[in-house]
């Protein structure tokens, strides 16, 4: 990132070592953000494009958007490719769909501030309402970087990085397959499934949450391992270290598939994949004024506010 004082590009700034939980960091002398690249939503409306582009301006910001926005928002366009060398920072504007968009595009290049936009997204630092605000922040330089595990499937000549979950299922979903997952030559599970979720601790909130899954600490090096509609009562949701080999195998004679953060389908040649946490991380800027993540967590479950 950019520090006005020297015109030079810093490392992100206050960085959590990772696998550590401190109870909030200092945001004294961090890298000042100049340049930001907007990844918004489908369907922001002009009077959200304004508000954005307001607090921009007031906060002395250079700005650019990803080309699909270009004729809606005025700025100008720049790819995922050219904003990694370009910006200091990604702006991802709506829930926490956009967010992991915005990761895939620039492969986790540059800290991604989210800014929740008519969405309830938990991985959103603050609501649109409070943008001008936590430009002013950014601008000068009070925040920290939180760093989140990402995730790494592969299955024959397929790969792709997971910030949320990989959902491995059968290709023909009208009936169960057999699944047997196992880690450094143990089985851990077995059985009939309609399908299983491998979610990183950041996505343990998600769909495997909703699935039966267990909450993970975001700061956590684990995946949770979530079976879908088992046969048996004996799979049950699994903890494992994302330091261990993980292996999912599915019944050959069935086919396979996998959608990756509810971005895509795909079907696989071979139906052993295999996981692993990447080298890559998410990198989310952190703010003075963003609610902890357990605060709310609790809030989004039970909609109740919290003293």
């Amino acid at each position: 990132m950019h520090d006005r004082s020297d015109g030079e590009r810093g490392s992100p700034a206050n960085a959590h070592p990772r696998g550590r939980t401190p109870e909030r960091p200092s945001v004294q002398g961090a890298p000042r953000v100049r340049r930001v690249w907007i990844y918004a939503k489908h369907g922001i409306k002009p009077e959200e494009w304004a508000r954005l582009e307001g607090a921009l301006k007031s906060c002395h910001l250079e700005a650019a958007v990803h080309p699909s926005h270009a004729s809606s928002s005025g700025l100008r366009a720049l790819s995922a490719g050219e904003a990694a060398s370009w910006a200091d920072a990604v702006v991802a504007v709506g829930g926490d769909g956009t967010l992991l968009r915005a990761y895939h595009e620039t492969r986790g290049a540059l800290p991604i501030l989210g800014i929740s936009c008519r969405s309830v997204g938990y991985l959103m630092e603050v609501p649109l309402s409070q943008v001008e605000e936590a430009f002013r922040l950014i601008a000068d330089g009070e925040y920290w970087v939180e760093e989140r595990i990402v995730g790494f499937a592969s299955a024959g000549r397929w790969s792709a990085e997971f910030v949320n979950e990989v959902l491995v299922t059968p290709l023909h979903r009208e009936r169960p397959a057999r699944f047997t997952v196992r880690s450094d030559g143990s089985t851990l599970l077995q059985g009939r499934l309609d399908g299983l979720i491998v979610a990183t601790p950041t996505g343990s909130t998600a769909y495997a949450l909703s699935a039966g899954g267990p909450v993970l600490d975001p700061q956590l090096h684990a995946f949770s391992i979530v079976p879908l509609a088992p046969l048996t009562a004996l799979a049950k949701p699994l903890v494992v270290s994302s330091n261990r080999r993980v292996e999912v195998v599915v019944a050959a004679d069935r086919g396979c598939a996998a959608t990756v953060d509810g971005l895509g389908f795909v079907q696989l040649e071979v139906c052993t994949i295999l996981i692993a946490e990447d080298p890559r991380t998410l990198k989310l800027l952190k703010l003075p004024i963003g609610e902890d993540p357990w605060t709310k967590l609790v809030r989004r479950l039970t909609d109740t506010p919290i003293a």
